[in-house]
């Protein structure tokens, strides 16, 4: 029946379908296996430690799901999630000046940025060092509409300041600002190592009080003073654990730190944001997402905080530990995916990270790629207009449980060892991330995870990306030297906003920061093994910048002869395998048709004047081939290094013995094999 233009659809039955059981399931993919060990081929191990069902069902989900806008949160803080407001777009802008700043950030927001997102640092954000810098960064940005996150290093207090007062001198009122100066000091200690600016901890908890004695009385909740990243733990390879347990850890001790300066839960916790690192585990990473976002609020409440105040502020900002500098291109989909992850799992804001952004400060094609995945994402695939369509999912319900319980246990850990500063201390934090990361390393050493275009599938004719600089003349000219602790001294009255105030006319952040060390007087001398920012495909990245200085010195690339026996069908898997296998180094291939005897194989290894050699045949030709084509090969070539495509493993010892160098196959150490190929082969 149709009403208007309304068509009311009949009411569709599926009591005809009766339903599957697990059993039911299992026993057919036990026969579609045809022998294949069910447990082996359909469970996947993640390097994380979590398990991966092959399918999921109402049994799995062991807690209650509510309403997305219902304590703990789990589904989001609001009711209609996107629909009331949807995330912001805060792109983050490398530049290296203020006017170079100013005139990107204009530019983002006039293409559909909805935030501006400012990293105080000389290498990887922009140098901001006194308040005429700020007037010029902030010039002709609508502060009343436009947040502004600011995450910096350990000057949280000046920093503040000066956006306060630049915010004036730009015709705005503090009560108007939006975002917040994100004073995270856990978080540079252990990017750093220490805490800059000669005060340690001990000025870091009392720059934090200060800022948030301001905050409150200045602002709204809308703006945040305390900071808690995750992308030191992430982009150092952590796993979703340690990460979340790591940032809720860190949250707690200045959630601790602000009550021993008189402050209520109540009060901090809606000042606080958090940043997590978004990877590409798709379903993985909206898990901790939801993970953190329940944990969180759960200890809130445990902490005596209302339900309102455990809503939590969560930025996030797709992943540095998967950017690749070799086939930068690839970057666009992985940011894309990461993002999707991020938008799904519910983020308030999110920080997509240019293609580019491993080779050079991201240029205006990469940012504008970068914008637009976000703009798509809300535009052309509606992901605004709908309220967690992730909710009931058995798999996402269960793998939030699964991070939620495994990153408490890693939280009640460092709480045991005394705090997060303290497991930073002794450096245990630091140790199992160190492990994770290893063993990322060896999933991507071993090509257990594939990263395209690096480890497997390599371009060898892809250019690589100008390094780009800084213009020597111009708004963006010069790229600025970081702050040190020589700067000019500071006559401070207090440690208050208003006291840092009165001195901004002439003073640097620099120098604010150590006048503060001489009014708070704080023992000096936290230092812990700081967290190097790492990439999952440097290493292979390596093999291949060695490969590119070969081609550069010689005229040539490396190259490796595939001594290709048989028919076609007899030698193209391996022979193929072989090629991707190697590329992954730096090395092209001579790929010949196959021969039809060992003696023309062997001859033509040896007449191509290449360094090393490829048998690509089957497991049971290889018996007959291998040891002649080796003998004959070591006969006129002592040197040239042979190789076998696949790993018959009875017959390996007799293989080496013959002259079989390394194997090259499914399970083998890609990049050992390929440094140690390198090494024999001079390159």
């Amino acid at each position: 029946m149709q009403q208007g233009n309304e068509k009311q659809a009949s009411e569709v039955s599926f009591e005809e379908f009766a339903p599957a059981t697990y059993a039911e399931w299992r026993d057919a993919a036990v026969e579609a296996l045809k022998g294949a060990d069910f447990d082996k081929t359909l469970f996947t191990k993640l390097v994380d430690g979590i398990t991966l069902n092959p399918i999921y069902n109402a049994e799995d989900v062991k807690t209650a799901i509510d309403e997305p806008g219902q304590f703990p949160y789990r589904r989001g803080t609001r009711p209609l999630g996107y629909r009331s407001k949807p995330w912001d777009i805060a792109q983050g802008i490398q530049a290296c000046s203020p006017e170079g700043f100013n005139k990107k950030a204009l530019e983002e927001l006039s293409k559909g940025g909805t935030a501006v997102n400012i990293t105080l640092n000389c290498k990887k954000g922009v140098k901001l060092s006194n308040l005429a810098d700020w007037n010029t960064a902030l010039k002709g940005i609508d502060l009343a509409a436009t947040p502004v996150y600011v995450s910096l290093g350990s000057c949280g207090l000046a920093t503040l300041s000066m956006l306060a007062e630049a915010a004036r001198n730009n015709g705005y009122g503090s009560r108007t600002l939006k975002g917040g100066v994100l004073f995270d000091p856990l978080g540079k200690l252990v990017m750093k190592g220490s805490i800059c600016g000669g005060m340690g901890f001990c000025g870091a908890k009392k720059q934090m009080a200060s800022m948030m004695k301001w905050a409150l009385a200045n602002t709204t909740d809308d703006f945040a003073t305390i900071g808690v990243s995750g992308l030191p733990y992430h982009n150092a390879g952590a796993s979703a654990f340690d990460e979340v347990a790591a940032m809720i850890a860190t949250a707690v001790t200045y959630l601790r730190a602000m009550e021993a300066a008189g402050f209520s839960v109540d009060q901090v916790a809606p000042r606080i944001r958090f940043t997590v690192g978004v990877g590409s585990n798709l379903f993985l990473e909206i898990a901790k997402i939801r993970a953190l976002r329940m944990l969180w609020a759960q200890i809130v409440v445990a902490c005596g905080g209302s339900e309102e105040s455990a809503k939590i502020k969560l930025h996030a900002a797709t992943s540095s530990w998967t950017i690749s500098k070799v086939d930068p291109w690839v970057n666009m989909l992985r940011g894309t995916a990461q993002a999707f992850s991020a938008v799904i799992g519910g983020v308030d804001s999110l920080d997509v990270t240019p293609f580019d952004a491993g080779v050079r400060r991201p240029d205006e094609f990469a940012r504008r790629i970068a914008r637009n995945v976000q703009l798509i994402l809300q535009g052309e695939c509606n992901l605004d207009k709908v309220v967690d369509p992730a909710g009931g999912s058995y798999y996402i319900e269960t793998l939030t449980d699964e991070v939620a319980r495994e990153s408490w246990k890693r939280f009640q850990k460092i709480e045991s060892e005394g705090g997060m500063v303290s497991a930073l201390k002794t450096g245990s934090v630091q140790k199992d991330i160190n492990a994770t990361a290893a063993k990322r390393f060896e999933f991507a050493d071993q090509r257990r995870q594939t990263y395209v275009g690096v480890n497997r599938y390599v371009n060898l004719e892809e250019k690589p990306l100008e390094t780009g600089a800084c213009p020597a003349k111009g708004a963006d000219a010069g790229a600025p030297k970081c702050c040190h602790a020589d700067a000019a001294e500071v006559a401070l009255q207090g440690d208050s906003v208003e006291d840092v105030t009165a001195v901004l006319g002439s003073a640097t952040t620099c120098g604010i920061q150590k006048a503060l060390a001489g009014i708070y007087a704080c023992p000096v001398g936290i230092t812990v093994e700081p967290l190097p920012v790492r990439h999952a495909t440097e290493r292979f990245e390596r093999l291949l910048d060695k490969a590119v200085a070969y081609q550069a010195k010689t005229g040539s690339r490396p190259k490796v002869f595939l001594a290709t026996m048989g028919p076609l069908r007899q030698y193209k898997a391996r022979a193929d395998f072989s090629q991707d296998f190697l590329r992954a180094g730096g090395f092209d291939t001579m790929y010949p048709a196959g021969f039809k005897t060992v003696q023309e194989a062997a001859d033509a290894a040896v007449k191509s004047g290449l360094g090393a050699c490829v048998i690509c045949s089957t497991d049971d030709t290889y018996g007959d081939i291998a040891p002649e084509f080796c003998a004959a090969v070591k006969a006129a070539k002592p040197d040239m290094t042979i190789m076998l495509a696949g790993y018959p493993k009875e017959q390996v010892p007799a293989f080496e013995a013959a002259g079989v160098d390394m194997f090259i196959h499914v399970r083998a150490n890609c990049h050992d094999v390929l440094d140690t190929l390198q090494n024999k082969l001079g390159i």
